[in-house]
Order: C-alpha cells, then structure tokens, then sequence
C-alpha cells in the first residue's frame, strides 16, 4: 500500500486492531508460486480473496465447472490471521472461482465484478469469527470504510511473520473501467466501486459542479477524513488484492462493521486499471505525495446495486450477489458432509503459534533501517 505521508507505521498496525470484527481478515501465501495476497473469513472454513491474485495457481491445475464455479484442488497454499501476538495457520484445500471470472476476452472487458475466489480450509476455525455479510442494506454514501491488508509491497526487509495493517477508504464512486460497455453494466448492477487517493488538508472549500473529479471527490473524502479524527489512509497496491472492505452499518442503534466487497486493483483518474507488475506501483511507492489526487483504489463489491428501487438521498440500496450466498451453502453442504466424524483429525492441520508483539517486530524494523541509514551516512562523511 502507498501511506498518506501523515501516519507512521503504527498508526496502519493500530487501526487493524481497533475492531475485532477484523481478525476476520487473512494472509494467503503458496510458496511455489510465490503468491502473497489477502482474504478474509466468510465461513468456519472458508476464505473469499481476489482470483486474479492466485490465477498463476489454478491456470495450471485440472479443474471442472460444478454449479457455477471452477473447482480446483490445491496444494503448497495456507492462510495465516494475526491475532496481536498470535498466528493461526490453516492449510486450503481447494479453490473456487465463480466462472463469471472467465467470462470476456481481458480483465478490463470483465469489469473485475466477478474477481473473487473462494478457498476451501483444511479445517473449520472456531477461534475466528467469519465477516457479517448483509442480504440488503441501504448504505450511506458517506458510511466509513476500512480495509484491513497483509500487503508487504511498501515494506523493506525480510518479512518472516504476517504483517497486519488497515486504512479507511473516505468515499466511494461508481467505477466504469470499460465505459464502451455500459449497457451490460446497467443491465447486471454489479458495479464496482473505488475511494480516491486523496490529498489531505484542513481548509474546506467546497468546489463547484464544474470542477474536476478530483477536486469534487477530495472535498468528499476530507470532509469524512475529518469526521473521523484523520484516521489513517493509504492507496490499495499489488498484495493488497483481495484485501477485505469492511463498511460500518448502523444496526438497532449499534455500530456494526460488515463485509463490503475486496480490493482488486489501482487505477488512474482517466480509468487505466493497474496493479498487475505495473511500473506504475514502483513510482507510486516512491512519490506517493505526488501521486495524492491521481489515483484511486478499486474494489469488486460482493452486493448487486439495485438502482430501480427508491431509496434516500445520498443512499444506495444494496443486496447481496446471489452466486455468493451460493458460494457460501455450497461450500458449507460440502464441509459438513466432509468433516463429520472426523473434526479431531481435521483440527490437527491447525498450527497455533505466538509471535512477538507487533510493536517489538516493527521496532526492530526501525532498527535495520536506522544501522543501514548509518551505514551510508558514514560512507558520505568519509569522502
């Protein structure tokens, strides 16, 4: 992820940990093809991530179309939740891919609508509890978003532990990737959505219907930025795929944070869609201040935007993707059926570990950089 300038690195560790409806979120990691993404818990035992993340994986696996999805077996892959200073690690066993992936000629033609995966544990967890996902809400357009990732892309060094961070997304808008196409676009309602990348200040000046996007959207996105004490934000970059969006729904009076859809790439303004090798993330990484206002993070909503039905201002009706809740019962039909007799078994592939604290970890961090920030100062002073 690219940082806002204004918040260290605690402040992203700290703001994971502020709900616990977030240890719902996950590293996913295989070694033999050097994959490392993100999910999050939707079942006891099953993760939903980003499938162009792990499309390296299951492109070169057997795999047979069952009730609307790929099924594929997989092996070397394991999701990992960081819990503080405990790490729970869980093997995965299969994959699902809704089909309606595969569908169109490139990425862009497919919208990412349908870029989701759902993987299939080697065993239920009971120490975790899986996201609140809705069947039909009516959100607020200015309704507080959080992404929870256990990308590494930004950070130097070794990274021999998961690293978990969170920052908020302050606004939201349609985004047309493949505005040729906008007639399937409103026909199906899957749209996806996007939070600009935007450049912090405190002076409110509300801009006019004519100015550009990027002003109308920063003023949007301050002012929420604002609201919510300046919580950190960030830029969503290669690794954080399939990070979770959690959206914060108001329920009898309570706050309640539920799964909103997941990060599936950057892009530009102008509608470029990034994040697949791009060069594009190296110089974001290194002028992410230059970068404020130029991009926005993008992330494929689990939920059909039902705009027929009347709803009030500054609101979107919502109701959940129907192949998802699908998802959702069949692999559950599947891990019932499976488990049975066998759950104590099943529990050994669950390897429970603790770590030192995350502050210890990111200190020593600071460490490494600091004796190689010597290093060179040395050298300089010597010439």
């Amino acid at each position: 992820m690219a940082p806002d300038g204004v918040h260290s690195h605690d402040d992203y560790v700290d703001l994971s940990y502020e709900s616990s409806d977030f240890d719902a979120a996950c590293a996913v990691m295989d070694t033999s093809k050097n994959v490392s993404m993100t999910g999050v818990l939707v079942a006891p035992d099953v993760v939903l991530t980003a499938a162009h993340g792990i499309e390296a994986i299951f492109r070169d696996l057997p795999q047979h179309v069952e009730q609307g999805f790929a099924d594929i077996e997989v092996k070397n892959m394991v999701v990992s939740f960081r819990r503080k200073d405990i790490i729970t690690t869980v093997p995965v066993r299969r994959i699902f891919v809704d089909k309606r992936y595969f569908e169109g000629n490139d990425y862009a033609s497919r919208e990412g609508k349908f870029d989701f995966a759902f993987l299939t544990l080697a065993a239920p967890l009971d120490t975790i509890t899986p996201v609140r996902i809705f069947r039909k809400e009516s959100v607020s357009d200015d309704a507080l978003m959080t992404v929870v990732t256990y990308g590494v892309i930004d950070l130097k060094g070794a990274i021999d532990v998961p690293v978990r961070r969170a920052f908020r997304l302050y606004e939201r808008d349609t985004y047309f990737g493949n505005p040729k196409d906008p007639d399937v676009l409103n026909k199906t309602r899957f749209l996806q959505e996007s939070s600009i990348y935007f450049k912090p200040t405190d002076r409110l000046v509300r801009p006019e219907e004519t100015d550009l996007e990027e002003a109308v959207r920063s003023f949007d996105a301050t002012q929420n930025w604002i609201k919510d004490s300046k919580k950190p934000y960030a830029l969503g970059l290669p690794g954080t795929s399939g990070s979770p969006v959690f959206i914060q729904l108001i329920k009898n009076g309570r706050k309640k944070w539920y799964l909103f859809g997941v990060v599936s790439s950057f892009s530009h303004l102008s509608g470029i869609f990034h994040g697949r090798g791009s060069h594009e993330a190296d110089y974001i990484l290194m002028h992410h201040k230059e970068s404020l206002g130029e991009y926005q993070t993008i992330y494929s909503l689990v939920y059909q935007n039902v705009q027929y039905e009347q709803y009030p201002q500054h609101t979107k009706v919502y109701v959940c993707d129907s192949q998802v809740l699908h998802a959702l019962m069949h692999s559950a039909a599947r891990s019932q059926n499976g488990w049975g007799h066998y759950y104590g078994r099943a529990q050994n592939y669950i390897d429970i570990r603790s770590v030192n604290s995350r502050k210890n970890f990111i200190d020593g961090c600071l460490e490494r950089f600091e004796k190689i920030k010597n290093i060179f100062k040395s050298i300089f002073y010597k010439r």
